[in-house]
C-alpha cells in the first residue's frame, strides 16, 4: 500500500475511445507503474458519473510524483500520448497524501466523492469511510487530500477525494443516500456541492 496517490479524471470523444483505452492500457499505465516509487494503477469507467473515466495510482510517497524521472516523462511524451491526450475533455489531475485507508482487498464497484473544505469535512469523510467498510458487501476505501505543490495547482487546496469499493453498486448507492446527503456536507463546511459518482473497475496493474 502506498502513502500517496496520483488521481486523474477525464472524458474522451466516442470516436477515439477505442484508441484511448488501447493507449491507456498498453502504453500509459505500464509506463507509469514502472516509474520509481509507483506501486499500482486502478482504472474505472462510469456507471453513473462524470467524467467518464477515473483512475488512481498508488505511490510509495508524495516524492514519487516530483522525481526528475517523472518530470522528464511528463515533459517528453510519445507521439501516441500527445495524440490521445489532445482529445481529453473535462480533465483533472490531483496529487496528495493518503489520509486514511480502511478495509482490505478491492471491489469491482466504486463510489467516488470529491469535495472541498476544511478539517471538519475531512473528519466527516473519514468517518463515512470507516463505517462504510463494515457493511457486508463493502470491501475497502481510501481518503486522499490534495497537495497543491505536488499537483502544481493551487486551486486543489483543501480538496478531498474519497473512494469506497464494494462488490455491488447497491451498497454504494445506500452509502451515498444515507451518509452523503447535501445537508450533511453543508454542516461539515463543504465549500460547494460535492461531486459524487459511481464507477466500475475496468483494469488493474501493479509493479
Amino acid at each position: 500500500m502506498g502513502t500517496a496517490a496520483l488521481i486523474t479524471q477525464m472524458d474522451i470523444p466516442a470516436e477515439t475511445e477505442s484508441e484511448f483505452n488501447n493507449w491507456y492500457t498498453n502504453e500509459h499505465v505500464a509506463e507509469r507503474v514502472d516509474l520509481p516509487g509507483f506501486k499500482s494503477a486502478f482504472r474505472f469507467k462510469a456507471l453513473d458519473a462524470s467524467p467518464k473515466y477515473f483512475a488512481y495510482y498508488e505511490t510509495d510517497n508524495l516524492d514519487a510524483l516530483t522525481t526528475p524521472t517523472y518530470k522528464a516523462i511528463l515533459a517528453d511524451q510519445s507521439d501516441w500520448s500527445k495524440r490521445v491526450m489532445a482529445q481529453f475533455q473535462n480533465f483533472s489531475r490531483f496529487c496528495g497524501p493518503l489520509i486514511m485507508r480502511a478495509g482490505r482487498g478491492h471491489g469491482a464497484n466504486a463510489l467516488v466523492v470529491q469535495a472541498k473544505g476544511g478539517e471538519k469535512l475531512g473528519s466527516l469523510l473519514a468517518d463515512v469511510l470507516k463505517t462504510s467498510v463494515d457493511l457486508p458487501l463493502a470491501v475497502t476505501g481510501y481518503l486522499w487530500r490534495a497537495d497543491p505543490e505536488a499537483t502544481g495547482d493551487n486551486s486543489v487546496k483543501d480538496q478531498y477525494i474519497m473512494v469506497v469499493e464494494a462488490l455491488d453498486e447497491e451498497t454504494l448507492r445506500n452509502i451515498s443516500a444515507n451518509r452523503l446527503r447535501p445537508s450533511i456536507f453543508a454542516e461539515a463546511g463543504c465549500e460547494a456541492a460535492p461531486r459524487i459518482g459511481f464507477y466500475q473497475l475496468i483494469s488493474f496493474m501493479e509493479r
